[in-house]
């Protein structure tokens, strides 16, 4: 069962999907966390600045560059924060949380729990395979 905390945790988004960045600051709004969403990094970085979010949820590949590259400037800004990455193509790293796209609604919600709960590693993802997750 999935446990909550209170929800006052901040969870900021990027991807440059409207429909996608939509869905997810929905679900997750519902959910009772305080969800921020950003459409490219530039506009990231500066929600980052103003206010450090608990947990962040980032498309890999955006058009025109890729957010794993904003890793350093993240961790200069936010290095509490968690880190979930997400896209369609698997990537090799095994020392990153990734969410597999597509994914469900559920798989997003028991990965960023597990994550801000610590009871998942790194190398875990979610997606079409919501199992290595615990619920």
């Amino acid at each position: 069962m999935l446990h909550y905390n209170g929800m006052n945790e901040k969870i900021l988004v990027l991807d440059d999907e409207p429909l996608i960045l939509k869905t997810i600051e929905r679900a997750l709004a519902k959910t009772g966390y305080a969800v921020r969403i950003a459409r490219e990094a530039g506009e990231f970085m500066r929600l980052l600045e103003e206010d450090p979010a608990d947990l962040l949820l980032l498309d890999i590949n955006l058009e025109g560059s890729r957010s794993d590259d904003l890793a350093g400037s993240i961790r200069d800004v936010a290095p509490e924060a968690k880190v979930i990455f997400m896209s369609g193509l698997i990537p090799s790293r095994d020392d990153i949380f990734f969410l597999e796209k597509p994914f469900t609604i559920e798989d997003l919600r028991i990965l960023i729990r597990n994550v801000l709960d610590g009871t998942v590693t790194t190398g875990n993802s979610a997606g079409s395979t919501a199992g290595n997750s615990e619920e």
